[in-house]
């Protein structure tokens, strides 16, 4: 495993080791010791060291000689798994990387003086918004995080942007009858799917990926892949979306007949023609709303959800709240507009009465 030799009188130690491209290597070092009895016996004990030490399961050999490219390309090996989207995300958040720092740079010398002049050039050439640059440098910050786990860097240089709360945008009841009377009339297939995506608040993705051997309507319930959580979840069936579902008079195949979102371009088409701004992600937002508008409990509203983290599904009830207490507000300082009305009110009637008093002019 590991040999000592002479070399120009100075002894040294040889090993093979296997590369993280899974082809061996001769690594050679000098003892900087003369080759005498005395350093053959101290020679003996490092190559025993040496030994045991390559025999340690999962030991990464040749780090130091390890590029920016290679890594990424031996990382997105590792997510071959991850969903496409994620992947292009991941090559975008590299492609701004590389921007700055050379792709043949040793991720030994990136620092994290160099990622903050990423996210500089992120937000002073490339324009992104504080939003796009917190997405990529999540996933560079994902990147640092794999090559600590498997020994390539010892410490994470990545700072993640911290990301602009959103607002949160529904559409109102009024809104909502005008698109779903708007599609209904047009397209069945169109209709169907906003319906559904009305009445379940998936997500987009879930709902294309559906197939009628998803629904359980033996036991009232939908199980539906959770693509952006990697997981299966249950959704019950409720009576009125049985009722709807019900009336496709189908039984197998995809429930709806959409490769992917791009197909759903037609939304854009209709909000254009109804002067309206909502995106599909609304329609989940305002089931969302809903579910706390009725009082739901927090809890049964992640489950309905599918929220991995509470504090994601208490943004809804605080907005909700926010509502309220200005409802509340309006309620008492409405008043004033009362008693300001009241007083233009007798104003004028004072006025009226002044005009009434005057003479006309002969």
């Amino acid at each position: 495993m590991a040999s000592i030799f002479n070399k120009r009188g100075i002894l040294y130690i040889g090993y093979y080791v296997t590369d993280v491209y899974g082809k061996k290597k001769h690594i050679q070092h000098s003892l900087k010791m003369k080759d005498t009895r005395e350093n053959r016996k101290i020679a003996k004990l490092v190559q025993r060291e040496k030994e045991l030490e390559l025999m340690k399961p999962h030991q990464n050999i040749l780090v130091h000689t390890m590029n920016l490219r290679a890594a990424f390309k031996i990382f997105l090996k590792a997510k071959k798994d991850t969903a496409k989207n994620t992947k292009i995300n991941y090559n975008s958040s590299f492609n701004y990387l590389t921007k700055v720092v050379a792709d043949k740079t040793l991720i030994k010398d990136v620092t994290s003086k160099d990622l903050l002049n990423v996210i500089e050039y992120m937000r002073e050439i490339g324009g992104l918004s504080e939003n796009s640059i917190s997405s990529y440098t999540k996933d560079l910050k994902t990147f640092w995080n794999w090559m600590i786990k498997e020994n390539l860097v010892i410490k994470n240089v990545v700072e993640r942007v911290k990301q602009e709360a959103k607002p949160i945008i529904t559409i109102p009841e009024e809104d909502f009858r005008i698109i779903i009377h708007e599609l209904y009339k047009k397209n069945l297939d169109q209709y169907r799917i906003i319906k559904f995506l009305k009445l379940t608040g998936f997500r987009v993705g879930e709902a294309l990926y559906l197939n009628w051997e998803d629904i359980d309507f033996r036991q009232n319930r939908i199980l539906l892949r959770n693509i952006k959580m990697k997981r299966e979840d249950e959704f019950p069936l409720y009576l009125e979306l049985r009722n709807f579902l019900n009336k496709f008079k189908q039984s197998n195949g995809k429930i709806f007949p959409y490769k992917d979102s791009k197909s759903l371009r037609f939304w854009r088409r209709l909000m254009k023609k109804l002067e309206m701004k909502y995106t599909l992600h609304n329609i989940r937002k305002t089931f969302a709303t809903r579910l706390v508008n009725k009082n739901v409990s927090v809890f049964d509203a992640m489950k309905l959800l599918r929220h991995k983290n509470v504090s994601t599904t208490m943004k809804y009830y605080t907005y909700a709240d926010l509502q309220r207490l200005g409802d509340e507000a309006n309620k008492v300082f409405s008043e004033d507009d009362f008693i300001e009305k009241d007083f233009e009110n007798k104003r004028s009637s004072k006025q009226l009465k002044i005009v009434s008093w005057v003479k006309p002019h002969n």
